[in-house]
């Protein structure tokens, strides 16, 4: 009797833990959507920074302060809108989604209504929650078919979007990369070139003798330098300058505070007293020294030991990679594309556009070879990483099962 009732049990457990996972999660659904709608009109600048702190001519219209008019907003919103206000890059990310949106919602759809009902019409004896798969089928119905059919129509169908997104990426590609708007920038005809051999490392006039076969030549060749003495100033100065701008910003608070408190009582405003600190770091060393006198003057110091050693760049070390500004666009991509030298890894790294925030200046002089190996340390700690993480879940996995549970003293029932 128990062997019977067994599975009817764990269908029965199948069945409402699904059920109460659904409601739970259809309720935080709700919930968070709620929530939303009444905060989206309340805090603009978490919800609406596009309408006001930006420059005009990217602001986004206001959507009106009912709670569900940011729906009727998104749908409206034009393509072409979304490209002008927030860049190319935003609007790929947010076509991918949309893409994988419809991709799935239809194959949903088709699904629910082709897949679900031949699963549990299938009279394989199944129960729970495994009439709903292919289980339930039995391995000599004809209603197998529909299975492969519908695997034909998932497959033609994910290929069909992945092509005509292929498509759309490419004439966007072309628009923006021939926008007059984009190729009046210097960034769109500057490319950066690594692993520079020293032949070349240390003459601007041989850099500019290699790229002038491009079309149009070579505008400029900036040489990255060691500058490590100068960002030790720089971090030096920009502490400083955190420092000073948060006791500036605690002085006016408690001064506005003071001026209120003294304006009801009716009574003289008197300042409050400016702060002071200790020019030596270690604690109680030296004299206390008013803090915005000290921090303005160490700032003024720094700023003009920066113009100073900034002025004389030839003070600082040549690396091995360099920034080459072209007179033509294509000449940019045409470098990209070549092969510019012989020797394995020497000038292999060409990257095009690249934003100054995404490089790590640090790296720069990397030796080619140490850069591969980094990258394969990295590849192989991250398969390490993999299959220890695989294994753990692996082990968690069979010590929490049913059946392993129930060899547990106590819980065989």
């Amino acid at each position: 009797m128990s062997s019977s009732a067994e599975p009817d049990d764990t269908s029965d457990n199948s069945v409402s833990t699904f059920t109460s996972s659904l409601i739970f999660n259809v309720v935080v659904a709700a919930a968070i959507f709620v929530a939303f709608c009444i905060l989206r009109p309340r805090f603009k600048r978490v919800y609406a920074p596009r309408t006001y702190a930006v420059s005009k001519e990217k602001r986004s219209p206001p959507i009106g302060s009912w709670p569900l008019a940011w729906i009727a907003a998104v749908l409206k919103v034009d393509d072409d809108a979304i490209v002008e206000r927030v860049g190319l890059d935003t609007y790929m990310f947010l076509r991918y989604m949309r893409s994988m949106f419809v991709i799935f919602a239809v194959l949903s759809i088709l699904s629910v209504v082709t897949i679900l009902p031949v699963n549990i019409t299938g009279d394989g004896g199944a129960t729970g929650l495994d009439i709903l798969t292919i289980g339930n089928v039995q391995s000599e119905s004809t209603k197998l078919w529909v299975h492969i059919v519908f695997f034909m129509v998932f497959v033609a169908w994910v290929l069909r979007n992945i092509f005509v997104e292929l498509q759309v990426y490419t004439r966007l590609r072309i628009w923006w990369l021939t926008n007059p708007s984009h190729t009046s920038k210097v960034g769109a005809s500057t490319i950066m070139v690594s692993s520079l051999p020293e032949a070349l490392a240390d003459s601007d006039d041989k850099i500019q003798k290699t790229f002038n076969m491009f079309p149009g030549g070579v505008r400029q060749v900036i040489v990255n330098r060691n500058c490590s003495d100068l960002e030790d100033i720089v971090e030096d100065r920009d502490s400083y300058v955190a420092k000073l701008e948060k006791l500036l910003t605690s002085y006016a608070a408690k001064s506005e505070k003071l001026y209120k408190k003294s304006s009801k009582k009716g009574s003289e405003y008197k300042a409050p007293k400016r702060p002071t600190m200790r020019e030596s770091k270690i604690p109680l060393k030296g004299p206390k020294l008013d803090a915005f006198e000290f921090l303005a003057t160490k700032i003024g110091e720094l700023n003009r030991k920066i113009a100073e050693m900034g002025g004389d760049p030839t003070q600082f070390k040549r690396q091995s990679s360099a920034f080459v500004f072209f007179n033509k666009q294509i000449a940019a991509h045409m470098a990209a594309q070549t092969v510019l030298d012989y020797k394995p890894f020497s000038m292999n790294m060409v990257s095009l556009e690249i934003n100054p925030d995404d490089i790590i200046w640090s790296n720069l002089n990397l030796n080619p070879y140490d850069r591969r190996i980094r990258g394969y340390i990295s590849l192989a700690a991250t398969v390490g990483l993999i299959i220890v993480w695989t294994l753990m879940t692996s082990a968690l996995t069979a010590l929490v099962s049913v059946k392993n549970l129930r060899k547990i003293p106590g819980l065989e029932n």
